[in-house]
């Protein structure tokens, strides 16, 4: 799936936190989406997804996540970095997806078993009774089990173990090459494995949209000092102006 943004920018009340992002994925591509913490990054991802509304355009393959939000959800699949809290059982979800992405129930037993996942035991337990871990395993086997078009995966092995993180490379590795994965994650060492390919972001806009082995993380935008008016008592006693000046708090 081909993903484009064009000038899209939104706010939450008075902070701006895309300001005017042009991004093109071409289809197939594996992309690592990183920056720091308030970059933007989940907020870009929820736009292009349709999730949320945004100014500027928003396509996929050509079409509009808004205008035709059936179509563009049964093409891509999504495994958020914080689960939702799904009061259903396992096994109300698993029906639910098969029956919506007209998949059979077997379609989930291989990416389950990369995952080292057994469902059958927790069919009858609700989702949001399980562990941060096995939360994250039912959430990319389903995912994977969708074969979508695009992939978006939000910090997708935060929760896993080292040998669950084998299986989650192994069943990235065996995507279809026409499929266009996303993928957000702090973990240099599955940007170097999946990635060809780097979106940077700070505050806001891109600092960096280009092959994987040309990016450093030097080249986002260094963090701006910021003066604050300080007015301490000094004198006997006056231990936070003591402790603040001796840390290098200019006197002024």
């Amino acid at each position: 799936m081909k993903v484009e943004l064009q000038g899209a920018r939104k706010r939450f009340g008075r902070v701006e936190v895309l300001r005017g992002v042009d991004l093109v994925i071409p289809r197939g591509r594996r992309v690592a989406l990183v920056g720091p913490n308030g970059s933007g990054k989940s907020t870009l991802i929820r736009a292009l997804l349709g999730l949320v509304d945004c100014e500027g355009a928003v396509l996929l393959d050509g079409r509009s996540p808004y205008e035709h939000r059936v179509e563009a959800a049964r093409r891509w699949a999504y495994v958020p970095q914080t689960p939702p809290a799904m009061g259903a059982s396992v096994g109300e979800i698993l029906d639910l997806v098969c029956l919506t992405r007209g998949l059979a129930r077997g379609a989930l037993d291989l990416p389950a078993r990369e995952l080292g996942l057994q469902l059958a035991p927790l069919l009858g337990r609700p989702f949001r009774n399980l562990s941060g871990g096995t939360k994250q395993k039912v959430l990319l086997a389903i995912a994977f089990a969708a074969a979508p078009s695009l992939l978006v995966l939000d910090e997708p092995t935060a929760s896993l173990d080292e040998a669950t993180r084998g299986g989650f490379l192994s069943l990235c590795r065996r995507l279809p090459a026409e499929a266009t994965l996303v993928l957000c994650s702090h973990r240099l060492e599955e940007v170097a494995l999946l990635a060809d390919h780097v979106v940077a972001m700070a505050e806001g806009r891109i600092a960096y949209d280009g092959p994987a082995a040309d990016y450093h993380p030097s080249r986002l935008a260094p963090a701006r000092a910021v003066e604050v008016p300080l007015v301490l008592e000094r004198g006997p006693g006056a231990l936070a102006a003591d402790l603040l000046l001796g840390r290098g708090v200019a006197d002024e």
